[in-house]
This record gives structure tokens, C-alpha cells and sequence, in this order.
């Protein structure tokens, strides 16, 4: 074989271990190499690195989406010939998606005080160097960054890559403020692009953010071609941010390689501590009411930067509308919209009082599930105090004839396993008890046998458990085996 052919087969490889990693439905090239049928494997092969980096742009946009059809959605992003069918009318909830947060996004500025100051060249004034946290996994882009400024040309084009929340936008941004002092620069976001806003092709620096979204769309390549050979020229900078790398791309060779003649630096999620930095700074500037144990909570279960600022404006305009000050309970319910359940996941909710949990399972509701929950609450006070319509069983060695399941373990596992078969989420409060009565390497076999159980199913399990009221080796085994929120 040699080296071009061996190229391709090695591209081909990677692209679908990476498609099978982010868990698309690859099982029609799976079945196609399976059945020898070249031809059908080459045409999926092609259908599916075009069609997935706009799934994955789009997954994002619909990760907390929980309306009639978000079940249905969430199916065809799996499934690329799914997805073909419905891309339309998917294509039209994005656009009503989009403009329903951008409303959102003005409603809390409105009600924060906070507000973006952008100028004429579109920067946001805000992100600046000075408020840039710096840490391992976007360090060689903030120094690439401040090379560009001081030897504009020298790494053309620059792109930045990374997830949503890493940090792109703003070091753009940053990058524009600083530059706006020497030359000329713009801000545009491919977007606008797309819906027809005006590149300016005379200054001296282009900002590209969400440069993706022209890679994915062949009718934007000649504009991108103009783009980089305009600004490619000696003297002019371009700097592109991408969700995704050039190579998951269908492109003509010619306008690859001008985009891979420069540089690509990819930058990584910020660590918990990043996360507590960066919430810090923003707590200064929107002059945020919020305690250090409520910003540790928010770095400690959002990575993306994004969500998390977004979620600060929210805790802030609830607090200033409610008339109370802000606290985790407040900060979890903020969090639980952005984090719907999926099936097949056990989830441990560590709290005092299952509030959160109670979140999350109606948002479960919502989405069609039937809903059982099995709790050291009286049943009836339960349903009133919470307001949930399903099954409730008291957990409970004492007689009664409400419903009670006993904290013997072959008593809960039947039940469990009853609505494991449904598609249910199922609710468990009371570790603590269940240990008492049996012992804590018991429950800790049993909630791991659940977990495997759930793996296998459409059903959801969801543990309220406060870490303080058992052993800690337990508690963490429990952590290592859950996935926490």
C-alpha cells in the first residue's frame, strides 16, 4: 500500500473510532464493511463526515433542550441517516433555539445591570487580557495570542480549537482590544457570516469565531477562500476559533491545505480550580452576590465557562426577584435546567434534602417518563410537599397500609428491577437507613448491581444521598460507580 492510500485508510480509521467514541450510530459502516460492500461503505463513509460535525454543532444546542419532541431529536443527532430525514425541521427548531436564548441572555442582562459593551469593530470591551484566566490547557494559545499582536503574520491563519466553554471567544476578543490599539481590527462571528454580515476585508486583523460553522457548509467556501487569501497577505493576521478541528471537514484539498498552512492549537476545559478563578474575577465585575461554597458547587459541576456565567446571571436576577439571598439551593435548581438525565445513567445527587433531586426527576417527567420513588418521606407528604403525581413507596420496616417497601435488599431489588424494564426514573433516598439495617458493603453491592441493571435499560436511577450521614469509603465508592450532579 502506499504512503497516500495508507493516509486515507489511517484517516478513515480514526474518523470512525471517533464517531464511535462520541456515540453516533455507526452501525451502518460497521454492517456495510461487514457484508464486503465497498461501494455502500465509501458512500456512507462520505454522508457521515459531512453530515456529523453539524450534528455535534447542534447536539450543544439541544443538550438541555426538554420539549415534546427533544426525545426524537436527540435520537436523529445519534444517527446521521436519521438526522438526513429530519435536518430541516431540525435546522428550524435551531434557529427558533438560538433566538429563544439570545431573548433569555438579554432578559438577565436586563435584570443583572450586566451588559456587553461592544464597539463598532464588534469586540466586547469586556474580555481583556487583564481578566483572561491562564492555565495548562490554554497557555500556548495565550502565548500564540500575544505573539500575533506583537508580529502580526507570523502564525497565518492561527486557529483555535476547542469545546464550547474553553475559552475561545474571549481570547479573541482579548486579542482584538489589544490589536485595536496598533491597527485595525474585526469581530465576526460565522454566523453572521452565514446570513450575509460584511467581512472587511481592508483592516490589518480578522477575528473568525465559530469558524465551524463555514467548514461544515460548502456553499461558504469560496467566501472562506477569499477570506484567507485576503488575509494571508504579508502584514495581515487572521485568526479563526472552531469547535473542531479542519481534518473532520469535507473540503476541496486546496482550501484544506491554506487553512492547515498555519497553525492549530488546541485548547483543553479548565480544571475545577480555573473554573473557581474565572467564576471570581466575573463575581467582581457583575458585583454578584454569590459565596465561595456557591461558586466551588458551580466549578465543581459545570466545565464549560459559558454555562457557568450564564448561570451566575441567572442565580443573580432569581435572588434580586425573589428578595433572597443567594444559595446552593438556588444555584442547583439554576443548574438543573442546563443538565438534563439520560437513560441508561445512574446519577448521585449529593444533598441535605432531595431538592435537586426532585428537579431533575420532574424534568424527567416532562420528557415522558413514568416516575417511582422510594423515600424515607411519608408517601402522601411526599406527593404534596413535592407535588409528584407517580409512585411513591415509604422505605420503612414499619406497618401501614400506605404503600412501604421494607429496607431488606431482595425486597428493593425486586422493585427496582420491576421498573428498570419501563421507561422510568426511578428515585432512591435513604442510604444511610439501608446501611443501618443492613450493612454498608451490602448496599454498596446493591447500588452497583442497580447501576449495571440501569446500564442495560432505558430507565434512569437517581440517588439522593448527603455524603456527611455515611462512612466516607462508601460514599466515594458510590462517586467512582455514579455519575455525579
Amino acid at each position: 500500500m502506499d504512503s497516500d492510500k495508507k493516509k486515507i485508510v489511517n484517516e478513515i480509521k480514526k474518523d470512525i473510532i471517533e464517531w464511535n467514541r462520541r456515540e453516533f450510530d455507526i452501525s451502518p459502516i460497521v454492517n456495510a464493511l461487514k457484508q464486503k460492500d465497498a461501494k455502500k461503505f465509501v458512500e456512507l463513509y462520505k454522508k457521515f463526515k459531512k453530515l456529523i460535525p453539524e450534528m455535534e454543532r447542534l447536539r450543544e444546542l439541544f443538550e438541555d433542550y426538554s420539549g415534546p419532541e427533544a426525545e426524537s431529536i436527540r435520537i436523529a443527532l445519534r444517527n446521521p441517516l436519521v438526522f438526513e430525514t429530519m435536518r430541516d425541521k431540525i435546522e428550524t427548531l435551531a434557529r427558533k433555539r438560538r433566538e429563544a436564548v439570545s431573548r433569555e441572555e438579554e432578559i438577565f442582562d436586563m435584570l443583572t445591570g450586566v451588559k456587553e459593551i461592544t464597539v463598532e469593530s464588534g469586540i466586547n470591551e469586556n474580555m481583556r487580557f487583564d481578566n483572561f484566566v491562564v492555565y495548562d490547557g490554554n497557555e500556548l494559545a495565550y502565548r500564540a495570542a500575544k505573539k500575533i499582536i506583537e508580529e502580526p503574520g507570523s502564525i497565518n491563519p492561527l486557529i483555535f480549537v476547542g469545546e464550547s466553554g474553553t475559552g475561545k471567544t474571549h481570547l479573541l476578543n482579548a486579542i482584538g482590544n489589544e490589536f485595536s490599539k496598533r491597527g485595525r481590527v474585526q469581530y465576526v462571528n460565522a454566523e453572521e457570516v452565514l446570513i450575509g454580515k460584511r467581512v472587511d476585508f481592508d483592516v490589518n486583523m480578522l477575528l473568525l469565531d465559530d469558524a465551524h460553522v463555514l467548514f461544515e457548509n460548502e456553499d461558504m467556501h469560496n467566501m472562506l477562500n477569499l477570506i484567507l487569501d485576503n488575509f494571508t497577505r504579508e502584514g495581515k493576521q487572521l485568526v479563526l476559533a472552531s469547535n473542531f478541528n479542519v481534518s473532520h471537514y469535507t473540503m476541496e484539498p486546496s482550501l484544506k491545505n491554506k487553512l492547515e498552512a498555519g497553525v492549530t492549537i488546541e485548547i483543553a476545559l479548565p480544571d475545577e480550580n480555573s473554573r473557581i478563578k474565572i467564576l471570581k474575577i466575573k463575581k467582581e465585575e457583575m458585583q454578584a452576590d454569590i459565596n465561595d461554597e456557591i461558586i466551588e458547587y458551580l466549578a465543581k459541576n459545570v466545565k464549560n465557562t459559558g454555562k457557568l456565567i450564564a448561570i451566575v446571571k441567572k442565580i443573580m436576577a432569581f435572588s434580586r426577584i425573589l428578595g433572597e439571598k443567594p444559595n446552593i439551593s438556588l444555584a442547583a435548581e439554576m443548574l438543573h435546567s442546563r443538565m438534563p438525565l439520560k437513560p441508561g445513567f445512574s446519577y448521585l445527587v449529593e444533598e441535605e434534602k432531595p431538592y435537586r433531586s426532585i428537579n431533575y426527576i420532574k424534568e424527567a417527567a416532562y420528557r415522558g417518563y413514568d416516575i417511582v420513588c422510594i423515600t424515607r418521606m411519608n408517601p402522601e407528604k411526599f406527593k404534596n410537599f413535592f407535588g409528584i403525581k407517580g409512585e411513591v413507596y415509604w422505605l420503612t420496616d414499619h406497618t401501614t397500609d400506605l404503600p412501604t417497601v421494607s429496607p431488606i435488599l431482595e425486597n428493593l431489588n425486586y422493585i427496582l428491577e420491576e421498573y428498570a424494564n419501563k421507561k422510568a426514573v426511578i428515585f432512591l433516598d435513604g442510604v444511610d437507613y439501608l446501611i443501618s439495617k443492613n450493612s454498608g458493603e451490602a448496599v454498596v453491592q446493591f447500588l452497583r448491581h442497580m447501576v449495571d441493571v440501569i446500564s442495560e435499560s432505558n430507565a434512569i436511577l437517581v440517588v439522593s444521598l448527603n455524603p456527611k450521614t455515611i462512612d466516607e469509603k462508601y460514599a466515594k465508592i458510590l462517586e467512582r460507580e455514579m455519575e455525579i450532579i
